[in-house]
């Protein structure tokens, strides 16, 4: 539902500097923001795909871990393997 207010809606300010706003008026402005939902749907997204990336940033790095250990391990057995040909 769309904002359906204008300023002039609410009053202009007097010659003192106040508004005229009132009590029936902020109730009116506060009702339509409450039932405002444009944009939520952008939200909702926003909130899926922080989520998905907090998921995919947790697996990768246990994913990282596992990899730095294969690499170890595989450098290790180089090692040893070059070691045995250089130093028969």
């Amino acid at each position: 539902m769309a904002l359906n207010f204008r300023l002039s809606t609410f009053g202009r300010a007097n010659h003192r500097g106040t508004s005229d706003f009132s009590r029936h008026q902020a109730a009116a402005l506060w009702q339509a923001l409450i039932s405002d939902t444009r944009g939520a749907t952008a939200i909702e997204y926003g909130l899926l795909a922080g989520l998905i990336a907090v998921g995919l940033a947790g697996g990768l790095g246990a994913l990282a871990d596992l990899v730095n250990l294969l690499f170890e391990v595989i450098g290790d057995e180089t090692a040893d393997v070059t070691d045995s040909i250089t130093n028969p």
